[in-house]
């Protein structure tokens, strides 16, 4: 008799294993992985690294202990994994792992700050990687002496990284096995995505070294140097974001994803992939018609990395040994693997169908390893050839168990359609409650995803699945604004926010008041972000909804344009600056529109938001309140914006279990 499954419960996030950072031995017979999950007992985030054969078996494990190791890459003789990794609570180090078994050892002594974007030289005996200086302080010194933060930046933080300090990201290597390490590039900018030359003597990275650098939000150069930080070398020099570099087999080209534009521009232009010569002249646009961002752009709670995450790896074609490039593309609810000539040419689909790609690593020859979440798992690992056949083997089932224990139903895909002034037809899911019953009628919540710009699609969501697991019929859908759906469909609300994508959402809302399981007078919505701007806009406009939870939200753009993180990029979104149009900047925030407001509403907010202050949050909590509103406030203390996606564990089950119980008190 099979086991008896039960409902999602709020902690069982805690149990999930979220796969990332794949890594394909030279030899194409191992994957080397980093596995995150959440120990709710200490309250924190673990992640140990495993590695499984190619030709299948069971993955195991490599490290222990309560260690976040993480970004592992094979040395190119398939004998060490190097990794980053914070143990004990001390500084991040780099480390390496004979592959064949033995301790894992410190390469590096660093005396403090954060370490990214870690590979192996092409003959082994070094490794390159992002790393800023930040010696750790002893908090009985600094108790002795004032505290305070001296800022002469315009953009001086960014959420979840805090404040930024005097010092730099910079260019390093680490010599191996010896442990010397070197500082290859300086200077009061910041330079980032490191990669080295097939030949070893050089090393690519992107910088914005414009005049007036501290104003630019979407300027990135690409630059190289030589490995021992001597001739520097400009390679790009329009204005627009460069991304993702990676170079050609013989030296003689690199690639990297971005576009041309002004500043502000970056929702005006497409991303595209671009070939230049590694000497500097004329970039040559490889995918002209792209319309879509070639990297991952999912919203989700279970597998990361969300919105970012982006790789360009040249292989060489198994049919006619000329040079391809595979890259991600987000597209549709779906983030897939694509190649395209290294030349420019027809882009050809190599992983695709209803996933996530979450990881990818591609050996020269085409074998490639991808670990790719689907809409009712967090993420495994998979191989395959990038030939064009889609022929792929999954190789793990992380959650199986776990997941086969507990009562879900598969979210329904649905077409929306019949806006006022819609573009083309909204794409979403429905998600019924499990136990779901014909001819019974449930509430229902909508959902709005963040960005605006991000997009839901093919990935559990422990949280839609959590209040289905309640009793609510869940809807997510991807309004105008979203990506995935042409450059057109999400730059049209630039400065219209409430217009456009509000109309797709009460479209939506229509439509499922229309189906017999819907409780039309039974309906909630909640969102973050810009989805906390959206829930909150809407109560501001149609008092439809018995019941809404607005998070993280923007609610006045007056304030955003210069407590936010990247803020005063707005300037250039907008058109116009707070002291020209003061009015226009009030009336498109949903906190004018308070007054109207009768909804009750729960606001959720982080202390430590430096995307969305928590300025924001209080305003609309203190004119809802003087006005005898129903409204509640829950502020969590040392989050940021990121609180449902990275938060503490028992934060994150503590906002679930507020926002349950706020759509119980009032549905």
């Amino acid at each position: 008799m099979p086991a008896r499954r039960r409902r999602l419960r709020a902690d069982d996030l805690f149990r999930l294993k979220m796969p990332s950072s794949v890594s394909l031995s030279p030899d194409g017979s191992r994957i080397v992985f980093a596995v995150k999950t959440m120990d709710g007992k200490r309250n924190r985030y673990v992640s140990h690294l495993y590695w499984v054969a190619t030709r299948g078996g069971r993955p195991r494990r490599l490290t222990r202990g309560l260690v976040l190791d993480s970004s592992p890459c094979w040395s190119p003789d398939g004998r060490h994994i190097a990794f980053i990794s914070k143990r004990d609570e001390k500084v991040p180090q780099v480390w390496v792992l004979p592959a064949d078994g033995g301790e894992a050892f410190a390469l590096t002594q660093l005396k403090g700050g954060p370490i990214r974007h870690l590979s192996w030289a092409p003959n082994g005996r070094a490794l390159v990687f992002n790393h800023r200086v930040q010696p750790t302080e002893d908090p009985e010194e600094k108790k002795q002496r004032a505290t305070y933060k001296h800022i002469t930046r315009v953009w001086h933080k960014m959420d979840g990284d805090g404040f930024f300090p005097p010092e730099r990201w910079h260019v390093w290597t680490v010599s191996f096995p010896g442990g010397r390490m070197r500082q290859v590039t300086r200077g009061d900018q910041d330079d980032d995505c490191p990669i080295w030359s097939p030949d070893g003597r050089r090393i690519a990275f992107t910088s914005n070294r414009i005049p007036d650098a501290e104003y630019s939000t979407s300027n990135e150069d690409l630059f190289v140097v030589g490995a021992s930080g001597r001739g520097l070398r400009q390679v790009t020099k329009r204005h627009g974001p460069v991304s993702y570099p990676a170079w050609s087999r013989d030296g003689r080209h690199l690639y990297y994803a971005g576009h041309f534009g002004k500043e502000g521009e970056w929702l005006r232009h497409p991303f595209h992939i671009y070939r230049i010569p590694a000497k500097g002249g004329t970039p040559t646009d490889l995918t002209p018609k792209l319309d879509q961002w070639p990297f991952n752009a999912l919203a989700n709670d279970t597998a990361g990395p969300g919105i970012g995450f982006g790789l360009l790896a040249p292989y060489q074609d198994p049919d006619d040994g000329s040079e391809r490039l595979s890259f991600l593309l987000n597209e549709q609810g779906a983030c897939r693997v694509y190649s395209l000539p290294a030349t420019g040419g027809k882009e050809r689909l190599e992983f695709g169908g209803p996933i996530n790609t979450l990881g990818l690593d591609v050996l020269y020859d085409g074998r490639a390893a991808v670990a790719a979440a689907g809409m009712m798992d967090c993420g495994d690992l998979h191989v395959l050839t990038l030939d064009g056949t889609e022929q792929v083997r999954q190789l793990t089932h992380l959650n199986r168990t776990l997941l086969r224990g507990w009562d879900l139903t598969e979210p329904e895909e649905m077409i929306f359609g019949g806006t006022r002034n819609r573009q083309s037809p909204v794409h979403g899911w429905v998600l019924k409650p499990p136990g779901f019953r014909r001819g019974k009628r449930y509430p229902m919540i909508l959902y709005i995803h963040g960005g605006p710009m991000a997009q839901y699609g093919y990935t559990f969501f422990h949280e839609l699945h959590f209040l289905a697991a309640r009793g609510y019929v869940v809807v997510f859908t991807n309004p105008r604004g979203s990506s995935g759906y042409g450059l057109r469909f999400m730059n049209c609300i630039e400065n219209r926010w409430g217009t456009y994508d509000y109309d797709d959402l009460m479209a939506v809302v229509d439509a499922m008041c229309r189906k017999p399981y819907v409780d039309g007078k039974r309906l909630g919505v909640a969102g973050g972000s810009y989805g906390g701007f959206m829930t909150t806009w809407m109560i501001g406009h149609t008092n439809r909804f018995r019941a809404a939870v607005t998070q993280r939200q923007a609610g006045n753009m007056l304030v955003q344009v210069a407590s936010s993180d990247v803020g005063f990029y707005r300037t250039y979104v907008r058109g116009s600056t707070p002291w020209e149009t003061p009015m226009k900047h009030i009336k498109d925030s949903p906190n004018y529109y308070a007054p109207r407001m009768k909804t009750p509403l729960l606001i959720i907010h982080s202390e430590n938001d430096l995307r969305c202050p928590i300025g924001q949050a209080e305003e609309l909590f203190t004119f809802l309140k003087l006005r005898r509103q129903v409204v509640e406030m829950v502020r969590f203390e040392g989050e940021s914006h990121g609180l449902s996606r990275g938060g503490k564990p028992q934060n994150r089950r503590e906002r679930l279990s507020r926002i349950a119980d706020w759509f119980a008190r009032y549905l």
